[in-house]
């Protein structure tokens, strides 16, 4: 039977070496072809795989599973490895794309998958470029996907588009076996077009809610108002941090006012509602907050630079919370001790006169394999492994990022974490940013509309704020 599951396994990284290879392939006929045949090659390694028992398979339910950490799988995938590297003088070359912040540790993970996998047959030679993070990464791949990295992170809405380009790689059987086994039900989905799998999921938190000093906000009910959470901290010289300069953070003031923002991905259409009455309230309720620029509240450091604000904020002890996600948790923790730090859900605002739930956008980050990389069967290995259930526990405890491993979030340390319940309660009023806006939402003014209201502190005629949602919407729906 181990000869027989060895098979299967063989088939099936024959399956995704070819279905790499032959996703390069410029003409649109053939891209056709590879899609039948490599469709054929899967069901039939697949079903041996289903069939074959003994160390090398695992069961999940009523399904049989490979298990990618039996000795056998791993002799397996070595000696697929050693045939990518004898077309390349016995050197596996990869680059791997990651942010800024994950670089140290995404450099001990690949550290980790080397000694896994070494073997006297080849060498590794991974490079980390953190030069693109998950927001920038798919952009940069459509610029030229062969010259892009082999492995790199990127948000999931960005998984459409990097689709339609060809530019990703289509998640082996093998290895999609183990995502759905491993990962929750959502977390798969997002992952996948039309039933095809196109990506690993790795954290379930790309999503925003409230941090705060809970030794200034006491109980659940003091987070519950943004007007009053920023009256209460600048009764003690602290400030409420919200990063109205960035579309991302400000469009929970649209959301909440009733706009829509909406992308269909077969037609390629964005379309927004924010030059309507509804926008105009949502940019009123900003106007109205930001008047107390100084006064208790922070509204802006534009498109980027919120995270390095919220570190020097709680650690100068004048911030008493912000808006922001889990990549902040260890810092915030280690800047006023984990026992003072609490999680919420987004609070309220005024808009048109009542207090409304804000709301946020809600995703995951993923990581995609390059449909160009010369060494696929070693990138969608890295890929896997950057992803496990393991490396997911380690990436929490190391990053404080919201595991999608099921076995990692049952973790007694991850149920417990404030930010997980934040992120829990935040859900009802989460919009699914893969299905919610494409590139061109980001390149819109949508974020210099919010940072001109946080800098005028309010000042702004209703006229003026038309005029710019006007032209936010113009440019979302634009040709």
């Amino acid at each position: 039977m181990v000869t027989k599951t060895k098979r299967a396994l063989a088939l099936v990284l024959t399956a995704m070496m070819a279905a790499t290879a032959l996703a390069g392939c410029s003409s649109n006929n053939n891209a056709t072809k590879t899609s039948t045949a490599t469709s054929g090659s899967t069901s039939t390694a697949s079903g041996d795989a289903s069939a074959a028992s003994g160390d090398a398979s695992v069961v999940d339910g009523t399904s049989t599973v490979t298990n990618i950490d039996d000795p056998g799988t791993i002799e397996t995938i070595k000696a697929a490895m050693a045939e990518e590297a004898s077309k390349n003088d016995g050197t596996i070359k990869l680059e791997l794309w990651c942010s800024s912040d994950d670089s140290k540790f995404e450099k001990t993970l690949v550290k980790e998958f080397k000694e896994k996998y070494s073997d006297s047959r080849y060498k590794f030679d991974i490079k980390v470029n953190s030069s693109y993070g998950e927001d920038k990464a798919g952009g940069k791949i459509l610029e030229s996907p062969k010259d892009g990295a082999d492995v790199f992170n990127f948000a999931d809405d960005q998984l459409s588009t990097l689709v339609s380009a060809k530019a990703l790689a289509e998640v082996g059987p093998l290895f999609q076996q183990n995502v759905k086994a491993n990962n929750t039900d959502d977390s798969v989905a997002v992952c996948s077009q039309n039933g095809t799998a196109y990506a690993y999921p790795k954290t379930s938190d790309n999503g925003f809610f409230m941090y705060y000093d809970k030794r200034v906000f006491k109980t659940e009910a003091d987070v519950a108002d943004l007007d009053k959470m920023i009256e209460t901290a600048n009764a003690q010289n602290k400030c409420v941090y919200f990063n109205l300069g960035n579309g991302w953070y400000n469009a929970a003031f649209f959301f909440a006012a009733g706009c829509e923002i909406t992308y269909d991905n077969s037609t390629k259409v964005q379309k927004a509602t924010f030059n309507t009455t509804e926008g105009l309230n949502a940019a009123k309720a900003m106007c109205h907050i930001s008047e107390k620029v100084g006064a208790g509240f922070k509204g802006s450091a534009g498109t980027s630079g919120d995270n390095a604000v919220v570190q020097q904020g709680f650690a100068d002890g004048l911030m008493a919370a912000a808006v922001i996600g889990t990549w902040e948790g260890p810092a915030i923790k280690e800047a006023i001790g984990e026992e003072n730090v609490g999680a919420a859900k987004l609070p309220t605002a005024l808009i048109d006169g009542k207090q409304v739930q804000l709301h946020s956008f809600g995703g995951y980050k993923v990581v995609g394999v390059n449909a160009f990389t010369k060494f696929p069967v070693t990138a969608q290995t890295l890929a896997y492994y950057l992803t496990n259930s393991d490396s997911q526990l380690k990436r929490y405890e190391t990053r404080g990022l919201i595991p999608t491993s099921k076995t990692a979030l049952e973790n007694d340390k991850v149920k417990a974490d404030p930010a997980l319940q934040a992120i829990e309660a935040q859900k009802p009023f989460s919009h699914a940013q893969g299905q919610s806006v494409s590139s061109k939402y980001w390149s819109t003014n949508i974020g210099g509309f919010g940072g001109d209201i946080v800098t005028a502190k309010g000042a702004k005629t209703d006229a003026e704020l038309q005029e710019g949602l006007q032209q936010i919407v113009t440019q979302i729906e634009g040709d």
